[in-house]
């Protein structure tokens, strides 16, 4: 379960920002929108709102980034490949290193693990403590390390003498997992299952859930789940095309390169079709009728293409976080996926949603507490900063406050302020 997420000096994000997924004093919606750890109070989802280019994508990004340096680390240490993206509006910070920090649970253990690495790849520092979920326990360090110099606590055997063995560009907790470490795997594996999903990458995650039609348990839960939308859809099926069939009704395949002409020989091509109620003239039902996923809207292809992701996390009570959850997609729609998050019923191993948004019909406090609804607004310098609905005003937000018409009126920031688009000059 995600606590914390720190990041400073990546892309706008200039200064020191925290997003927290730590429940406050709020008493609505408690049953349904939290969950208890031992003696730590989380929320099941959040929402972000902002303008365009606010920074919203860019906390995202942040987030993937640094699941990815760690899952890369090791290759990014061989190859020195890494894009670094600091803040780039300013003539200090565009030469100064990124940070980033997590907070999270495993095993009823709370971890706080970060790192800030330069313009080189080169860790300039990174540390990783443990604290015990039950009062007065106090925060443990495991290691810390500045530059080439490791300090290891005591609980951290697994680190022992592979110090020598970290380059200055490799993170050492990817490292030690590397050497079997067993609290360095488990947290590798932690960010391996914090899924971020962007609409720009949106062919990767419709891959993973088309592939999950192959498995007949995984593809029921998607029926069911397509099948509770009232898309009219009762079927999906995974259907392989060989290549002399492709070439029956294409006989251009030839033109395609030798690379693409040589795997559609061996593999062929795998499409994905839905099944739909064929009716005749007096409307009565004739027969089922296949179609090409190209028949679908793109909102239900959307759908389709979250089905695994959102399943996945529900089932094994992991982290999901979502760019433009709304994108193509229908507003009670995005309120059924959030929903499914907020119930105790549909989420029993408290999995967690965040998720980006311009859809101000979301807004509301029968959905969300004021501590799930986050804001992203971009001062004149064009750094981002970011704040949640209920530390804005220190308690000027109401539980009986409507939420979207303040909003839209820019009383919480975070929207855009146009005059006139114009094309033409004066």
């Amino acid at each position: 379960m995600l606590v914390k997420f720190k990041v400073k000096n990546f892309k706008s994000f200039k200064d020191l920002t925290e997003f927290s997924m730590e429940t406050t004093k709020l008493k609505n919606l408690k049953e349904s929108n939290t969950f208890e750890v031992n003696n730590i109070s989380l929320l099941k989802s959040a929402v972000i709102y902002g303008a365009n280019a606010s920074g919203k994508s860019s906390l995202l990004d942040a987030m993937e980034s640094m699941r990815r340096i760690i899952k890369n680390s090791i290759s990014i240490a061989k190859t020195k490949e890494y894009f670094h993206q600091s803040f780039f509006l300013n003539v200090v910070t565009e030469n100064l290193e990124s940070y980033f920090e997590q907070e999270f649970v495993i095993d009823n253990l709370l971890y706080r693990y970060g790192f800030e690495i330069a313009k080189d790849a080169t860790i300039v520092k990174e540390w990783l403590y443990q604290k015990k979920l039950q009062a007065k326990a106090r925060e443990t360090r495991l290691f810390e390390r500045n530059s080439q110099h490791f300090e290891l606590g005591t609980l951290f055997k697994e680190g022992r003498l592979i110090e020598e063995k970290t380059r200055e560009n490799a993170l050492f907790l990817s490292v030690v997992a590397q050497f079997n470490g067993e609290t360095s795997e488990r947290i590798l594996n932690w960010f391996e299952k914090f899924n971020v999903l962007s609409n720009i990458k949106n062919e990767v995650f419709k891959h993973n859930s088309f592939n999950k039609l192959e498995d007949t348990e995984f593809k029921n839960k998607i029926i069911k789940f397509i099948k509770s939308a009232d898309l009219n859809i009762y079927d999906i099926s995974k259907k392989n095309i060989t290549f002399d069939e492709l070439k029956k009704n294409d006989r251009n395949l030839e033109n395609l390169p030798d690379f693409i002409l040589t795997e559609l020989k061996e593999k062929g091509l795998s499409t994905i079709e839905t099944m739909h109620m064929q009716y005749d003239d007096q409307n009565t039902f004739e027969k089922f009728r296949s179609f090409d996923l190209s028949f679908e809207s793109d909102g239900t292809q959307k759908l389709l293409a979250l089905a695994a992701p959102v399943l996945e996390a529900l089932t094994n009570g992991t982290v999901l976080v979502i760019d433009e959850l709304d994108n193509s997609m229908h507003t009670e729609l995005v309120k059924a996926i959030v929903k499914l998050f907020n119930s105790k019923e549909s989420n029993p191993n408290n999995a967690q949603l965040i998720f980006t948004t311009h859809d101000t019909n979301l807004l509301s406090q029968e959905l969300f507490r004021r501590d799930q609804i986050w804001f992203v607004n971009k001062n004149i310098y064009g750094a981002s900063e970011l704040y949640s609905l209920v530390e804005y005003g220190k308690g000027s937000a109401r539980n009986d406050l409507v939420l979207e018409k303040n909003y839209l009126e820019g009383k919480f920031g975070a929207r855009p302020y146009i005059n006139t688009l114009r094309f033409e000059d004066d």
